[in-house]
């Protein structure tokens, strides 16, 4: 999915509440702050973060102006969504190393998550797939939990397959807004 594609909105009762925060031993993860827009965007301005999901933006702006779109919650006009965007940061020290995000929507949860490259590899999205499992338990009981990606992202389908999720196919999967013509989709049982 571009970046391009989410526009800033406006309704303030679609973000999480400021006490869903927590940690999972390495990760402190809490709610998207505006605070946290700068820093988080210049971690995630990478080509390699961008190479599944239409191509690297032209500056770290564009992807603070994303970030800042998901602040503000969906449109008022559309059909009611609840966005939970969460920063991660490592517990011993606070660095910002990505971001976990949920669409609540129609009962199912679309989830997806962004991890800085000099994190790759040590199982933090992982164990922050993990926290937001337990999150939408406690927000949305029984919801079940998809995801998108596209054929060639080998390590995001490990990682979804890692955390329970099995691959859809359509017309199986229900209406996402994350998904593009061609994308897999896995989708995780509730609980």
């Amino acid at each position: 999915m571009l970046i391009e594609r989410i526009t800033p909105c406006g309704r303030g009762d679609a973000r999480p509440d400021p006490e869903e925060a927590g940690t999972t031993g390495r990760l402190a993860i809490a709610p998207l702050t505006a605070a946290d827009v700068e820093p988080l965007a210049e971690r995630l301005w990478h080509e390699a973060v961008y190479r599944h999901l239409g191509g690297l933006p032209a500056a770290s702006s564009a992807v603070a102006a994303w970030l800042h779109g998901t602040l503000a919650g969906p449109r008022p006009d559309q059909p009611p969504e609840q966005w939970l965007n969460y920063v991660m940061r490592l517990a011993d020290g606070g660095e910002i190393v990505g971001l976990l995000q949920a669409t609540l929507h129609e009962g199912i949860a679309e989830v997806a998550f962004l991890l800085a490259p000099a994190h790759w590899g040590r199982g933090l999205a992982a164990e922050g797939l993990r926290w937001l499992h337990e999150t939408l338990g406690r927000v949305s009981p029984g919801v079940a939990c998809w995801a998108t990606t596209v054929p060639e992202h080998r390590h995001c389908q490990a990682l979804l397959a890692r955390a329970g999720y099995v691959r859809a196919e359509p017309p199986v999967m229900p209406a996402l807004s994350t998904y593009d013509e061609g994308d897999w989709v896995y989708c995780r049982p509730g609980e």
